[in-house]
């Protein structure tokens, strides 16, 4: 073809190409939007008003966003009554999702299956049976900035898929919190995860498709007290946990998990196991070991003080760190205070004698605990203590990922309040930078509609930050400058 004839079949295409403005279409409280979904095009947008729409949805058109329009506390609920099965069964390539509350369904809230780009960002998942977030044989997986409670299985779960990215969510009050099943190249990190059985899962499990999980990155993460009792179907692996675990890798291989606040959690706070024996016989190509995993630079805190009987049965007690010596080229490196369980595992080797990467910019790599460190703080599902804020001199609500107002100056003797108007946890948290310190400001996790306050005595510049968030500039190096009393 001739470079004349090349030029040409360019300028025809572009001329012929259909328009790449994308169809929006709006779908208002009381109309449908399964049939929106069933009348789009291709590459659609729908937009959904707030109200609750009692609908089972399915998407198997590619390039769809189903978008739920958000004012203040008011956004588009699927509510299943408890009746249908699932909230969204999702299939064509590439999906996106948000801004929507699903609850009361009786399978899984929302779903992808077998979606190359799938992003599920923004949601509020309640009570929807097995699994709350569930991209299955996906590749390019997004999930981000979700709140998911109540879940029998898996709150968020990411299953026999490749590449996967988990940050910034909430989860709360599930069987597992978050859990990474056969899949590759995923990054879980920034992500709150308590009172759940156990928080956060890399496992490997047999019978499925993709038989390994490699490569998967733990990091940054809160996952605190989680100890609530399983709820799950005891006859599943998952339903068979222990409750009190923080972060747990069964069978998966090269895993990283660094730089993660492990705290509170009464059986064991990160482990290191094989699939079980009964578990690998049933899919003999599964190889069940979990091996090359690194635990590297995480600060534990309270963990192991009431294990579960199973705990004590299988360790000889709860603690930090427990590995059950199984598997070749695993390694841990603990503080010196950490309390460890089951078999000693080698510490890992430091090229060079290199630095490992520093949680929070804190120095935890020599084992102790660094100078201000924040306190320990209760983490409940429950709102802050209530506080009247027509009483304080001075309100920053914390809404849209920021402070508002970022920088604020009162006088001696004044009181601040901060309320939360976002639909993910926040704290008050004084800092520097990235860097937490452990006073004056120290609020405990906040859910939406949480208040704290603090009077500040003492003039000066307090600057803080919301601990869950570090990596958002929009959530520290916040500052409230207090001046000297002025005249009577």
């Amino acid at each position: 073809m001739t470079r004349a004839l090349i030029v040409l079949g360019l300028c025809l295409s572009f001329a012929t190409a259909p328009s790449a403005r994308a169809d929006v279409i709006r779908v208002s409280s009381g109309d449908s939007i399964a049939e929106a979904l069933e009348n789009a095009p291709p590459g659609s947008i729908i937009e959904v008003e707030p109200g609750v729409y009692h609908e089972a949805l399915t998407v198997d058109t590619p390039g769809i966003t189903l978008r739920g329009i958000v004012r203040g506390n008011q956004r588009p609920v699927l509510d299943g009554r408890n009746r249908l099965n699932d909230g969204v069964i999702a299939s064509g390539s590439p999906f996106t999702m948000s801004g929507f509350a699903v609850r009361h369904y009786k399978g899984n809230g929302v779903s992808a299956q077998g979606i190359d780009g799938v992003t599920f960002t923004d949601l509020e998942i309640d009570d929807t049976g097995l699994y709350g977030v569930y991209p299955v044989q996906s590749r390019n997986v997004v999930v981000t900035n979700c709140t998911v409670t109540r879940i029998s299985d898996a709150g968020i779960y990411v299953g026999e898929s490749e590449n996967a990215l988990v940050a910034g969510n909430e989860v709360h009050h599930n069987v597992a919190g978050i859990e990474i099943e056969n899949t590759n190249d995923a990054e879980v990190r920034d992500n709150l995860a308590f009172a759940n059985t156990a928080g956060i899962l890399v496992f490997v499990l047999p019978g499925k498709v993709l038989k390994e999980a490699r490569r998967n990155r733990v990091h940054r993460n809160w996952v605190v007290r989680n100890n609530h009792e399983n709820f799950g179907d005891p006859v599943s692996i998952v339903g068979g946990l222990p409750p009190g675990i923080g972060i747990l890798v069964m069978g998966a291989d090269e895993t990283t998990v660094e730089r993660n606040r492990v705290k509170d959690n009464p059986s064991i706070g990160i482990g290191l196991i094989r699939l079980g024996e009964a578990e690998a016989a049933r899919d003999p190509e599964q190889e069940p070991f979990a091996e090359r995993n690194r635990i590297r630079g995480n600060y534990f805190s309270g963990n192991g003080l009431d294990p579960d009987p199973a705990i004590v049965a299988g360790y000889g007690g709860g603690g930090d760190f427990a590995w059950d010596g199984t598997g070749r080229d695993n390694c841990v490196d603990l503080p010196d205070s950490a309390a460890t369980a089951g078999v000693p595992l080698r510490p890992c080797a430091i090229p060079g004698g290199a630095r490992l990467e520093e949680p929070f910019g804190r120095g935890l790599a020599s084992g102790s605990e660094p100078a201000r460190v924040p306190p320990a703080r209760r983490v409940a599902a429950s709102a802050a203590a209530t506080v009247d804020l027509d009483a304080v001199d001075a309100v920053v609500r914390i809404r849209a990922m920021r402070f508002e107002p970022k920088h604020l100056t009162i006088h001696v003797g004044e009181s601040v309040a901060w309320t939360n108007e976002d639909a993910v946890v926040h704290t008050v948290t004084s800092g520097r930078g990235t860097v937490p310190a452990d006073g004056p400001l120290a609020s405990p996790f906040m859910m939406r509609g949480a208040t704290y306050s603090h009077v500040f005595r003492e003039p000066g510049r307090y600057e803080y930050l919301c601990l869950p968030h570090l990596d958002q500039k929009s959530m520290r190096e916040a500052t409230v400058t207090v001046l000297p009393p002025g005249p009577s």
